[in-house]
């Protein structure tokens, strides 16, 4: 990860992080220590990120779901410990999703996903 966002900026960049990025689907892996790579969820749509900056460490939680309150796919994620964070931009210079690392090293990865459109004439339509 490159590109980390200054901690007195945390709260700023995550609102407007989540502003920008609201309902895109989501892939949420956690990868390091003694878990190995371990995918939490995909494709459910990103609500929001918030940051808990009281005392020496911060913590984040990272919201999916459905998007209204009656849709039960819904996972909400905290990371204790939150050393470092930074925006992940893929290979076209757009944010492709967020990385975070905590004390231990532990990086969990929110990477958005990109749904294939059914293209007009594959559904018969011209």
């Amino acid at each position: 990860m490159a590109g980390f966002i200054d901690r007195s900026q945390w709260e700023t960049f995550l609102d407007e992080f989540s502003k920008r990025n609201q309902l895109r689907p989501t892939r949420l892996e956690v990868v390091g220590g003694d878990i190995g790579a371990q995918e939490q969820e995909a494709l459910l749509p990103f609500v929001g990120v918030s940051v808990d900056t009281k005392g020496e460490s911060g913590s984040i939680e990272i919201a999916l779901g459905g998007e209204t309150a009656a849709d039960e796919r819904q996972l909400t994620h905290h990371i204790r410990n939150v050393e470092r964070i930074a925006p992940l931009i893929g290979a076209t210079g757009v944010e492709d999703g967020l990385g975070i690392e905590d004390r231990d090293g532990v990086k969990t990865l929110l990477s958005f996903a990109a749904l294939r459109e059914i293209e007009a004439h594959a559904a018969g339509q011209q």
